[in-house]
Formats: structure tokens, sequence, C-alpha cells
């Protein structure tokens, strides 16, 4: 069972995204999902990026500047364009009713030592009966040693197509609730329940990883 749990702290996204494609691909495990897509996979890989304010893409992923803040847009506004879903819809209207990032940010500021600043995007009534779910399910701030640390629990991480961009588009959403709570950003940790590589990417994430540490 040598493919379950992981950890990797790095300094900046970049590293931390090539580290853990790097420990994915040598320790994962081959299985194929509910689509019958192949993958290589590791379970419950925990990544912490020490500062939130480096997310900037890694210059060999894909998408372009203006992709990226697209995608972060749609993470803080509470909008859904006609999609099954966005994290901003669930983040900022969970279930049409709460905005979420709101209520993080009062619980903050009228406590800064609070366990509680806490948001959900999985809503129960729907998301089981559906197929198209969120990956990313839980956003969690606190503020420790005089820092906003977001942490973010992923139960589907596609880690070689989307970790980027999850990962720059949490840093904007860290840096909004800092900004209003009037704290200082800190740190960005993920918790992948299961990261992985599908066989599509294989290819190019072996040719990347030549020459990264396994730490």
């Amino acid at each position: 069972m040598n493919n379950i749990g992981r950890l990797v702290r790095a300094k900046a996204a970049d590293e931390a995204w090539r580290r853990g494609l790097n420990i994915i691909w040598r320790q994962g495990a081959e299985i194929e999902d509910e689509r019958g897509s192949r993958t290589k996979e590791l379970m419950n890989l925990m990544v912490v990026i020490e500062d939130a304010s480096s997310c900037i893409a890694p210059r060999e992923y894909s998408w372009t500047e203006e992709r990226l803040d697209e995608y972060a847009s749609q993470l803080l506004s509470p909008e859904n364009p006609g999609f099954e879903y966005t994290y901003g819809e669930r983040l900022r209207s969970w279930n049409g009713e709460v905005d979420q990032i709101a209520e993080i940010v009062n619980r903050l500021k009228r406590n800064p030592r609070t366990r509680r600043a806490t948001a959900v995007t999985w809503i129960p009534q729907v998301d089981h009966k559906r197929e198209e779910v969120p990956c990313m399910v839980v956003c969690d701030f606190k503020i420790r040693s005089s820092r906003l640390n977001l942490t973010v629990m992923f139960r589907s991480h596609d880690f070689a197509g989307a970790y980027p961009a999850n990962v720059y588009a949490l840093s904007k959403l860290l840096h909004h609730v800092s900004r209003e709570s009037g704290s200082v950003p800190g740190s960005l940790t993920t918790l992948s329940a299961s990261a992985h590589i599908y066989e599509h990417d294989w290819d190019w994430v072996e040719g990347l990883i030549v020459g990264v540490e396994e730490r």
C-alpha cells in the first residue's frame, strides 16, 4: 500500500507541481476510472506551497494567462454562465442561498483564531444524483502566526492538467479573503484524495520530470 500518503513542501507553485507529478509518476498505481480512462494514481497527496503569492503558471503549462484569469474570476463569482456547476457558484451562492466566502470573511474579522472559516462545494441532495460533481470539495481558512493560510481538499485531482490552474485561482481567492478580512496571505495547501495523471498525459509528464528530485 505504498501508493497512499505523501507530502510535498515547496516555496513556489511550479516546484510543487513538478515534484508532485514526479511522485505520482514513480509511485502511483495504474487504475481505470469510472469513465474507463487509465490513470496513474496516488492517494492522499498533500502539497504545501509556503508562499501563495508564488502561484504563477509553470512555463510548461498549456494555459495562457488570459485563460487562467478567466478561470480565477469564475472561482470568485456567484454567476454560472450555463455549466453543470461552477466553484464560484458553490462558494458564493451555495444551494442558491449562502455566500460562504462573505461568511468566512465575517468570521475571521470577529475572531482571527477561529477554526470555523470553512466552505464546502458539495450539495448532497444534488450531487449524489449527478455524474458531473465537484472535484474540489472543501476550502478552509485559518489565521496562524499572523498569516492567513488556505487548505483545500480535492476528492479527485487531475494533477497534470488541472493543478496549476487550480492553485492559480485559489491563490486569488486567498488574496481576496485576506484583503477583505484585513489579514496577510500565507500558505496554500492542497490535499488530494486521488491525485492522478491521465494516460493521454503520460508521455509529456515523463519528459517533464526527468531530473526532478524525489523528496
